[in-house]
């Protein structure tokens, strides 16, 4: 019982009840940068930008009647000029889901000349997986597990319009 008095005692006397501190331009800005959940994506040109603690995930389609279809994973800073992130070059896996149809998912690395220049050898930030299930007019939700700064942290693109998001097409 006392302590229960002590620490009533403490946190009035400390200012637990006082208004909060505004933010300044800066904290306001990391604020609005953070505060999205898992699955509350937004876009940047034909990329669909997914959350992985301090790192985004970009995905977009490629559709190709003569090589197959593929979705492209891109790993990178939460930047206003974001840089790629190289990890190990092992397979992302994942799940694409359309309506009630589920598809696995296995992202390798991409070809070299399709990764950033100077990336170094046995790592890399962009990863593609072979799609043939693919349509222009999908609706897609994207689930990928991704190790990163020794964590496994889960990704997810609701609504994944495969033709807005789609940067090759043939």
């Amino acid at each position: 019982m006392r302590k229960f008095f002590l620490l009533t005692a403490l946190a009035t006397l400390t200012g637990c009840s006082a208004a909060p501190v505004p933010p300044t331009p800066a904290t306001q800005k990391l604020t609005q940068e953070h505060t999205h959940g898992d699955g509350d994506d937004h876009a940047r040109d034909k990329m669909m930008i997914g959350h992985l603690g301090k790192y985004h995930a970009g995905l977009t389609a490629h559709l190709s009647a003569k090589d197959g279809n593929e979705l492209d994973l891109f790993i990178e800073t939460v930047a206003d000029e974001p840089t790629p992130v190289a990890l190990p070059t092992v397979t992302i896996t994942g799940t694409a889901r359309r309506g009630a149809d589920e598809f696995p998912l296995a992202f390798e690395p991409a070809p070299a000349d399709e990764r950033p220049k100077g990336e170094a050898a046995g790592t890399c930030s962009h990863f593609v997986a072979k799609a043939a299930f693919l349509k222009a007019d999908d609706e897609l939700t994207v689930v990928v597990e991704v190790e990163i700064d020794g964590r496994k942290r889960k990704c997810t693109w609701k609504n994944f319009e495969v033709k807005k998001f789609t940067h090759h097409a043939d």
